[in-house]
Formats: C-alpha cells, structure tokens, sequence
C-alpha cells in the first residue's frame, strides 16, 4: 500500500511541476485573466495566483509584467485611496480585448497539446 501512495505523491509533484513552469513561462495570460474579474495590486495578483494555481510568483516577476502591459496601454495603474504605497491595476478596454482572446487562445492551445499527447 505504501509504494501505491508514494507513487502517488511522485505523480502529483511532478504534474505540479509541469503547473508551475506552464503558469511562470506564460504569466501575462495568469495575470491578466486575474485582472479580468476587479483591479488588484501586485500583491493581490501573488496572493490570487497561489491561492487559485498554488504556484508562487514574486515580486520580481510580477511587478515587471503590471509595467510592460501598462506602458503599453493594456492596464491602468492608480494608487488607492489613502494610500499612495499600492497601485491598483485594472485592464483598460483594449487589454480586456486582448486579455479575452489570449485567454481564449490559450486554454485552445492547452486542448492541442492534451490531444496530441493523448495519441
């Protein structure tokens, strides 16, 4: 029974690994499907992202993205209310365009690499 168990175990952490390496190389698409629901700072993106993907994404990997797609023209960026520490990030109407069909395009993609694995 225990190997059964530990055979398990092998095969849970290895398919964890495979989420966080698809979830870390395509991290604007996580990012921006969070936006897609309220507007959130960096810290709540992280917060949302391992509560819902259990994978960990710092700082350092986060904050970059919110600043490319806002100096771009997908996000907006305003402080908080009171609070002049912690931007609020929200999607503008081009980035939800975008946003909706790179979320689209990618869960299409997920389905052909599924199919072509299942042959």
């Amino acid at each position: 029974m225990q190997n059964i168990s530990n055979l398990f175990e092998f095969q849970e952490e290895n398919c964890k690994k495979f989420i966080d390496r698809i979830i870390k190389s395509n991290r604007e698409v996580f990012i921006m499907s969070s936006l897609v629901e309220k507007q959130m700072c960096g810290y709540d993106l992280i917060k949302e992202i391992f509560s819902s993907c259990d994978v960990f994404l710092s700082q350092g990997t986060v904050y970059p993205v919110l600043y490319t797609l806002e100096s771009e023209g997908l996000l907006h960026a305003e402080y908080s209310k009171g609070d002049m520490r912690s931007k609020k990030y929200s999607l503008t109407p081009k980035g939800r365009k975008i946003a909706e069909k790179e979320i689209e395009d990618f869960s299409k993609a997920l389905e052909q690499v599924s199919v072509l694995l299942s042959r």
